[in-house]
């Protein structure tokens, strides 16, 4: 008996699974929408995470805490630390991904843990001090190849880079359009969406 001919539909969908598990960060960072219908097929058994959203108040606080850590000249590895739990927990929310660049995410992890992620040849996760035995449920992708790993309260217990997915970084940024965007200056920028928020500083 022939074997049937996959239809077009088919076939894409199973490269968005393969995608999926290759990176499911990825996919939820551009498709949401898509990346909630694939899950359901990848990992039917997971329970449901609670949907995650943060209110102005929060978005202006974690907004806040990164610009003041962006802004210091050598900040300390507990504040480079929690710079990156601030970028995390922005991009788990979908908000401000376009202004976290990335020479402030390298900068900040070089901060944190004394060397580059380029210079980590093999996939390497790094836990937080004192979190090592918390599990991480939600995963924000800092820059390509770089994840951070956040528990149910936002905090960061991990960082997990992947050194071929950092070298396929600047390829996958021109397809999509992001890595060339004048507005990525965080410190920058986090006044101007402060004000926007309180404009008449009230809060």
């Amino acid at each position: 008996m022939p074997k049937a001919t996959r239809s077009p539909e088919r076939a894409a969908f199973e490269i968005l699974v393969s995608r999926y598990r290759a990176d499911p960060t990825l996919l939820k960072r551009y498709f949401p929408e898509v990346s909630q219908i694939v899950r359901q097929v990848v990992e039917p058994s997971r329970i449901s995470r609670p949907h995650f959203s943060l209110t102005d108040r929060e978005k202006a606080h974690h907004v806040k805490e990164l610009g003041a850590i962006v802004e210091m000249e050598e900040p300390s590895s507990h504040n480079a630390v929690k710079a990156l739990e601030h970028c995390a927990v922005l991009i788990q929310d979908d908000f401000m991904t376009p202004h976290v660049d990335h020479q402030s995410v390298i900068s900040l992890f070089k901060s944190a843990f004394g060397k580059s992620p380029g210079t980590i040849r093999r996939n390497t996760t790094i836990s937080i001090a004192g979190r090592e035995a918390v599990e991480a449920i939600h995963h924000s992708s800092l820059v390509r190849g770089v994840v951070a790993g956040l528990d149910l309260e936002m905090r960061l217990v991990s960082i997990t880079v992947t050194p071929r997915k950092m070298r396929e970084g600047s390829k996958m940024m021109g397809i999509v359009g992001v890595g060339d965007d004048p507005r990525i200056d965080v410190s920058a920028r986090h006044d101007d969406y402060l004000a926007k928020q309180a404009p008449h500083g009230s809060s």
